[in-house]
Order: C-alpha cells, then structure tokens, then sequence
C-alpha cells in the first residue's frame, strides 16, 4: 500500500512537471540539468550513491521523512525509479540562457552597431550554464552529483556586432535614452539544444592518494562540473530585460 501511495504522489508530481517542461527551451535548473543527464544515460540511478542525491535534489519532502527508514526509504527508491522510467522522455534537452551585453559606437561604413570590446563574441565557444550552492533540502548533503555546468559549442560563434541600418540605429539609442539606459546594455537570450554528454563514471577510491571515491565525466575530471556538448540554434538580442522587443536575431 505505502509503495503504491508513493508510486501516484510521484506519477502527480511528474505530471505536473512535464506539462511545465513542454516548452521548446526550458529554464536552467539544478534539476533540469539533471534530468538532462538521465535522459542522456549519462548519470546511472542504478547506483544508489547518485539515487540518494538525486531524491535530495528532487523530493526533498521524502527525503526528509522517509531516508532514516531503511525499509520505507528503500521502497521511496523503487518509485523514484518508476517514475523516472515512465517520465524519461519528457525531460528537457533544449535550454534558454540569458545574458547581457553593451553595444559599443555605431560603424557607418560597416552598417554595424559593433559590441563593447569587453562584451566581444569573436570565438566564443563555452558558457557558464549553472553554479550550485547548498542544496535546498535542509542538512542534506550532496557530494556524488555535480552542481557546476557548462556549455560546449561545436562550432564557435563569431559576431561583431548588430547589423542595423542608420535608421534603426539611431532610433534604437534614442530609445536607450528614453529608457535611461547611458551604457548601451543590451538583453541576450541563447537557445542551446543537448546533442550528447559524456557519461559520469566512478572513479574508485585511492586512499594512497588520498582520494576518495567520486564520479566526473573521465579520469582527470572535476568531480562538481559536467560539460554539455551543445548546438547554438540561434540568439536574440534585445532592448528589454523581458526580452519582448527584439533587435536582431542571430541564427548559426
């Protein structure tokens, strides 16, 4: 019965989530990510050194309530289990990133308005996606899974900067102006999509080398961060924080 019970709290709480992760790009979270990396079979919930930490992260209630019953927590895992099996293929891949930037001086003979020499994308081909502090669950601790991650492109992105007409351009400062806004801050989101990630693997004790046992992507990995191998599909800029009036839209 206790098992069954578990099993519908968690089938109702997946429901929920998976109608708010319909979206083309999801939001960055801790759990998102995760989900990201089970739906890659790259983090094992077979183990339960990653399952734990993983009912940490994502139900935290029963956690709290049932994870000193060696019993009825062991039960909580079954259904974890279930639940992800039977919710796997909804678990987000594409993400939205925001950032922001200032445009520098406007180039008349390039038809540019040409980025802040601190705000370059010339090259650029890795971002920050997630930094993680705490856990959100109380004294619970989370060593196994990772809590920093970050984005690899394929293919660099090279841009300069916006190309706008006069016209446009003139306008846009003008409406910087109004909007008081002297130092040309600009509002990018990017539109990433997961194509792989390298499995965590277990890395073994070494007590000759003072290590304790953990889980990175490969030998000389860092243990807190995951790298995503990621394809830009575009990235729009734009004059409003709410990210609603769109500049210019960049599409690789």
């Amino acid at each position: 019965m206790f098992f069954r019970f578990l099993c519908l709290v968690l089938l109702a709480f997946s429901l929920f989530t998976g109608r708010a992760q319909a979206q083309e790009y999801s939001q960055i979270s801790w759990i998102n990510l995760i989900h990201t990396l089970v739906r890659f079979n790259a983090l094992n919930l077979l183990d339960q050194n990653l399952l734990d930490e993983y009912a940490i992260i994502s139900e935290c209630d029963l956690y709290k309530k049932y994870y000193q019953n060696d019993f009825k927590w062991n039960q909580v895992r079954q259904a974890i289990r279930e639940s992800v099996s039977m919710n796997v293929a909804t678990y987000p891949t594409n993400y939205q990133h925001d950032l922001t930037m200032r445009l520098g001086r406007f180039d008349f003979e390039g038809k540019i308005f040409r980025f802040d020499e601190k705000s370059s994308l010339h090259g650029v081909n890795t971002f920050a996606l997630l930094a993680v502090d705490g856990t959100g669950c109380g004294g619970a601790k989370v060593e196994y899974i990772p809590r920093v991650f970050r984005a690899i492109l394929s293919s660099p992105i090279f841009l300069e900067g916006l190309p706008l007409s006069e016209e446009d351009a003139q306008a846009l400062l003008t409406r910087m102006e109004k909007n008081q806004n002297p130092e040309r801050i600009i509002f990018l989101r990017y539109n990433f999509r997961t194509v792989y990630v390298e499995p965590l693997r277990k890395i073994e004790e070494r007590r000759d080398m003072g290590q304790k046992a953990h889980y990175a992507q490969t030998n000389a990995g860092s243990q807190k961060e995951v790298k995503f191998d990621m394809q830009l599909d575009s990235v729009g800029f734009y004059e409003d924080p709410q990210r609603t009036k769109l500049i210019y839209q960049y599409t690789p």
